[in-house]
């Protein structure tokens, strides 16, 4: 099946309208609820086949969109960002947005969209788990007793077992994080972790798989915790800051496009 260029998808509206309610549709199958993200993505499509934009077309100004589509400023941008990652839309600061005139990873796919924005659902997971998780430990370096820390060790030690027998072992989403926030005894805290543990069981398997890090994370745990046990909440923040880099998870995802790439390259 040949691969269709950014001119045909664009002026395409039945393929851009299956691309954009494929999203919509296989969050569905698998019991998501469309986010609003995915609405304003749906819509944007639909603005430029209504209005039979091509490609250099200029976009209005965000705040059309916004008083239109009656979402916030947040929303629209991270549905921007996503068009722009596939080659639909073109933004360019402090000039404006356009109907992008071509890209090489512009094949709009239905993948390509969906993956898009798993990788935006990945980068807001992880941004929020930086701030919950500092407030985390800094609580619980103040409240845990010596007793908690080594149950915590106990903890570790298990799982450490495990990846000993079988390296491709996974554990259960954010149980260390977990452990650490019902040190706490902040019930909000608690409530904001599991709900962070079952947006990462919401992804799909194979991005999680790409971002398993396991030995590392494991070993960065460790330090975490030695930090608690010396009560240095300084340094202990420091190290969950290292442990959620935002940037070595982009580069997982990086390394798997650029394999997959090479893949679809070869005869």
């Amino acid at each position: 099946m040949p691969v269709q260029s950014d001119n045909e998808v664009v002026g395409n509206p039945s393929r851009m309208r299956a691309v954009a309610s494929y999203q919509v549709a296989n969050r569905r199958a698998t019991g998501r609820s469309p986010r609003v993200t995915e609405r304003v993505v749906d819509e944007l499509f639909s603005y430029i086949e209504t209005n039979s934009l091509k490609p250099g077309d200029r976009l209005p100004p965000e705040r059309v969109f916004i008083e239109q589509l009656n979402v916030s400023r947040s929303s629209l941008r991270e549905a921007l960002r996503i068009l722009s990652t596939i080659g639909v839309v073109d933004v360019r600061h402090g000039d404006g947005m356009y109907v992008a005139a071509g890209s090489e990873t512009a094949n709009a796919t239905p993948t390509a969209i969906f993956d898009a924005t798993e990788e935006y659902a990945l980068r807001n997971l992880i941004e929020t788990r930086i701030g919950i998780e500092i407030a985390a430990v800094t609580a619980a370096i103040q409240r845990a007793s010596d007793e908690d820390l080594l149950s915590l060790e106990h903890f570790l030690d298990e799982q450490e077992r495990k990846l000993a027998e079988n390296p491709d072992f996974s554990w259960e989403p954010l149980g260390f994080e977990i452990a650490i926030v019902e040190l706490t005894a902040n019930s909000w805290l608690y409530d904001v972790e599991l709900m962070l543990r079952d947006a990462w069981r919401g992804l799909s398997s194979g991005l999680r798989a790409t971002v398993g890090r396991h030995h590392e994370w494991q070993s960065e745990h460790r330090a975490i915790l030695a930090s608690m046990r010396s009560r240095n909440a300084t340094q202990a923040q420091r190290l969950v800051i290292v442990h959620l880099s935002l940037e070595r998870f982009e580069e997982d995802i990086d390394r798997l496009k650029k394999r997959l790439k090479n893949k679809s390259l070869r005869p």
